[in-house]
């Protein structure tokens, strides 16, 4: 079987490394646009000016979900996460405890 020179000289590495490129850049370009919609927390907002103005800036940064999503989804969805994630910590404590029983597996 005779091969081609040009099959051998072929890098398949650095071609992957070329479409994974190709792929990846556009998708961490909008990432890097959606983070930058993020307003940023002065260092001085939790020291200085105290808790009322980190609360604003955290404010500030929840608000930017009511751009998206109506205020009903978006309470809908947070108190949705909210629920589940209680849920899973209250199964978590509640086993827990009955693994702490002798005799119980």
């Amino acid at each position: 079987m005779i091969h081609n020179p040009a099959d051998i000289s072929r890098n398949p590495r650095k071609d992957d490394k070329m479409l994974l490129e190709l792929i990846l850049t556009p998708i961490f370009a909008l990432l890097q646009f959606l983070i930058g919609l993020i307003p940023e927390i002065p260092q001085n907002a939790t020291h200085e000016a105290g808790f009322e103005r980190y609360i604003s800036y955290f404010l500030d940064i929840f608000s930017i979900g009511f751009v998206f999503f109506p205020f009903a989804l978006f309470m809908f969805a947070i108190s949705n996460v909210l629920f589940w994630l209680s849920l899973q910590m209250a199964w978590a404590v509640i086993e827990w405890i009955y693994k702490k029983i002798p005799g119980v597996n």
